[in-house]
């Protein structure tokens, strides 16, 4: 379900209007917009014209000055539409950087092709594209544009920004709609809006200018939290025959509802399958595990983009036939084959990926979605089903979709849960390690490590490998010295919070280094931390650490015969708001023991406190750089 209900969404990077100036000099761009900037938005002017409640035409203008190659992607035009849709392309001019046209774009070099993506089988959309082929910077493109829509389920939402390092030299938004139709809207970090009424219709006008680029700051939030947006649904959702409410998100759950009705129906034959497949299963965990495993078996993930914006999933026969299906359609067979087994399910909205991003509770909407996943309430608990991947373990969700708001989808409307949230102590990373060093500063490894739960999620692609692609993995993932892999082994645990065993033995040239009678040992070659990219520019963004997590080292070395230690390093510990860190280092005869203990605390943080996150991370590494001095006896 990764596409926007309204392909106008897809368009919120243009506007219309007219503009008087007839060329776009680069000089004519204020400094402080060309500051960070690898492009300007001289205008981005947009119009939306409502005929009724699920029809409009979209105008648009928009007039890009690309500084440098980095920017050269703002200025590309895709434009996807529909059979509901029709797209016209008015004009497009390129200027030098001088302001002078270098040549009005042909219609003949526009692009225009079916909309599939790498996982799609099939998608009604259809794309305009066009990549301006201006290689001497900077330069200025402008785009004027016409789409006409029916059967509109939502309107969209205007963003002035293309993204970071872009800056915004002057856009609006006016949005017209006849007064018998109500609209709802969310606005967010606007600076002013002017509403208006005019005869019969009425409209609206969001207006900005001189907005600085934006710079990626490290571990900041998500970009959309930062800038200027206005959404934009109706009240009332009417596509076709399926008509209802987005007042709330229980009548906009309702109306989600209505398009699985009857596709749940599975066939007699299946049914004898799952009969028996369960006649031995008393048990009602049992079950749900048996018939996940079912689903996962004979279906894959394939992206389908058809009627009603690809919010309506394949009727469970069409899956169970295919083998095939999208999010929703999976998430839909699974649903039914629990429910003809006579456990309650429920479809799952969820908005899935790298940031956990806040979703609006007052303003229902298909922007923060892109996902649907099952619940499957069981007993105190409730049992989150990721229906895409066939090689998941039952009941683990991993970072794309943990600890986030999501909608479900019942018969009474729509309700808001919240999927498992995996804590430090469930992201353990654990290893247990030998080495035994000789005269020439080898060390032979015996090294086992555990990853869980999220650390796990970590190396899944690891696990689908064969073994070649595993062994070249640990080879490129180790940071030991001139490594040479004897033999490694990989275990899976696929418990609710999975982990992988990881044991492998090893030789490791140049592990210690030598300086006259003395060999230098490093005590963590294993897990080091890796500091902090250093501010040297105010910081705007709050910092976000997205997740907990806990290191555990245990490292134990046999020194070589004809060496001793007569200092080791003192246990250390430092602690701060974002984490924890401790080590101790023992001896006795030949042998040291490096105990090693990060924890890192997840959390959303004022920008000001980005010093601090430095300073620990930095703390932390430089202690990851012990070393203890290795004396040749006498």
């Amino acid at each position: 379900m990764n596409r926007n209900i309204l392909l106008f969404t897809g368009l919120m990077q243009f506007g219309f209007c007219i503009i008087n100036a007839q060329n776009y000099p680069v000089a004519s761009i204020p400094d402080s917009l060309k500051t960070n900037a690898y492009c300007v938005i001289r205008e981005y002017n947009r119009t939306f014209e409502l005929k009724s409640v699920n029809s409009g035409t979209l105008r648009i203008k928009k007039v890009i000055t690309v500084l440098t190659k980095e920017g050269g992607r703002y200025a590309d035009m895709t434009i996807k539409y529909d059979k509901n849709s029709t797209v016209s392309v008015k004009d497009i001019i390129i200027y030098d950087g001088n302001g002078k046209k270098v040549k009005n774009v042909k219609q003949s070099d526009i692009d225009d092709y079916p909309a599939f993506g790498s996982s799609e089988l099939y998608s009604e959309d259809r794309v305009k594209v066009y990549y301006p082929d201006h290689a001497v910077y900077p330069f200025t493109v402008t785009y004027e544009l016409e789409i006409k829509q029916e059967n509109i389920i939502s309107y969209g939402v205007w963003v002035p920004y293309s993204g970071y390092n872009t800056s915004v030299q002057h856009a609006s938004f006016i949005f017209t709609h006849p007064a018998d139709v109500k609209i709802n809207k969310k606005e967010v970090n606007l600076p002013s809006k002017k509403p208006g009424v005019s005869n019969s219709e009425l409209y609206e006008i969001w207006e900005v200018s001189s907005l600085k680029a934006i710079e990626e700051e490290p571990m900041d939030i998500s970009l959309a939290e930062r800038i200027p947006c206005v959404y934009l649904m109706p009240s009332r959702l009417v596509y076709k025959k399926y008509e209802g409410s987005a007042d709330n998100w229980g009548e906009f759950g309702r109306w989600m509802y209505s398009l699985y009705q009857g596709r749940d129906i599975i066939s007699e034959a299946e049914k004898v399958k799952i009969d028996m497949l369960l006649k031995d299963v008393p048990d009602t965990l049992g079950r749900i595990k048996a018939i996940y495993k079912y689903m996962q078996g004979k279906t894959r993930y394939v992206a389908v983009t058809l009627g009603i914006g690809g919010y309506q999933p394949f009727d469970a026969i069409t899956v169970s036939e295919t083998g095939y299906g999208d999010c929703k359609a999976l998430s839909n067979y699974m649903y039914s084959l629990l429910n003809y087994a006579g456990i309650k399910s429920f479809p799952a909205l969820v908005a899935a990926g790298r940031y956990k991003v806040p979703i609006f509770t007052d303003f229902p909407n298909f922007f923060q979605f892109n996902h649907v996943i099952l619940c499957v309430p069981f007993r105190k608990d409730t049992i989150w089903l990721e229906c895409t991947d066939q090689k998941i373990p039952f009941g683990f969700l991993g970072d794309f979709t943990d600890d986030r708001d999501v909608l479900l989808i019942e018969k009474d409307g729509g309700k808001f849960a919240h999927t498992t949230k995996y804590e430090a102590t469930d992201n353990l990373r654990i290893c247990t390690s030998e080495f035994s060093i000789d005269l020439t500063g080898t060390a032979s490894c015996n090294i086992r490590t555990v990853m869980q739960g999220l650390q796990y999620d970590n190396i899944t692609d690891l696990l689908g490998s064969n073994f070649d692609e595993q062994k070249k993995w640990l080879l490129n993932n180790s940071t030991l010295p001139s490594l040479q892999i004897k033999n490694f082994s990989i275990e899976e645990n696929r418990k609710l919070i999975p982990s992988a065993t990881i044991n492998e033995t090893s030789v490791s040239k140049n592990f210690c280094s030598f300086s006259g009678n003395y060999m230098i040992l490093s005590l963590n070659l294993i897990n080091v931390q890796v500091p902090l990219k250093k501010m040297l520019k105010p910081r705007y963004s709050d910092i976000l650490i997205s997740r907990s997590f806990v290191d555990w080292d245990t490292l134990v070395y046999k020194i070589p015969e004809g060496y001793k230690f007569e200092i080791l390093p003192a246990a250390m510990n430092i602690n701060s708001a974002f984490g924890s860190y401790t080590i101790t280092v023992s001896g006795n005869g030949n042998e040291i023991i490096y105990i090693r203990n990060l924890v890192i605390r997840e959390g959303r943080y004022k920008p000001s406190e980005y010093k601090n996150l430095y300073d620990f991370m930095l703390s932390v590494s430089k202690a990851d750089n012990t070393k203890v001095i290795l004396i040749r006896k006498v």
